[in-house]
């Protein structure tokens, strides 16, 4: 097969929480279906996600949407899981917008509470909303992700394509790029914090990945940037494997 394809996809139905590999998922205007559908905040209703814990992403999360089932798996290997029950309505900040949901009632919030040393609401965000990042959906080439040898968790950027120049999916601003049954508008270079430093596998820090990635490619508007930001067009499947064409 000639030309960019989707080499792998990342998601979790918990906003920070280890990352899943499906082989497809349905994107819609909000993002992937389901992808962060739930969001940790503290006893101040603030987001606690990656950029204040690394270490949350020592445990996993499981989405059964028609059951409406949520499972936690621990890192001890204990799994958490309940149907869950919404309570009251919430409102929590994500990259400087709100994202209206509500809470949930389970176990799931005492037990990443626990993990975290500190008390955790569990929320359920509203469709329509989204909680990935500054937009629905970001891309990365895996020549751009050996820019400095890295591992495509360590971004947790959507969508992986292989058969791309390192760094051409920067060239991509503006364009719409047709991947798998949906199609995209790409927006600018995604500047990076400090969580892609920390293993995905442990949580621990272990590189100084903002540092590597400005002396291998420079700043970008004075930050260190990797992978594009995109919104979404055309709701559709995409399956690992699916072209990614400019059009």
């Amino acid at each position: 097969m000639d030309g960019p394809r989707v080499s792998r996809i990342n998601v979790t139905a918990v906003k920070s929480l280890r990352l899943q590999h499906p082989d497809e998922v349905e994107l819609g205007m909000d993002g992937a279906q389901d992808d962060r559908r739930f969001l940790l905040v503290d006893d101040g209703g603030r987001l606690y996600n990656g950029k204040r814990d690394t270490m949350l992403v020592r445990a996993s999360a499981s989405w059964d949407r028609a059951a409406h089932v949520l499972g936690v798996t621990l890192p001890d290997g204990e799994v958490v899981e309940a149907e869950v029950a919404r309570a009251a309505p919430a409102r929590v900040e994500v990259y400087g917008r709100i994202v209206e949901g509500t809470v949930v009632r389970g176990p799931w919030a005492d037990a990443l509470s626990d993990l975290a040393g500190r008390s955790l609401t569990l929320v359920e965000r509203s469709n329509g909303a989204w909680a990935a990042d500054a937009r629905p959906a970001t891309l990365v080439s895996r020549a751009s992700l050996g820019v400095i040898d890295g591992d495509g968790r360590r971004f947790r950027m959507l969508f992986e394509v292989d058969g791309v120049e390192r760094l051409d999916e920067e060239a991509w601003t503006g364009q719409r790029v047709r991947i798998g049954g949906a199609t995209l508008v790409v927006g600018e270079p995604t500047p990076r914090c400090a969580v892609p430093s920390a293993s995905p596998d442990t949580g621990v820090r272990d590189r100084d990945v903002l540092r590597e990635l400005i002396a291998a490619r420079g700043a970008v508007d004075g930050e260190a940037c990797l992978g594009v930001y995109a919104d979404i067009l055309e709701p559709g499947a995409v399956r690992v494997g699916d072209a990614v064409e400019v059009v």
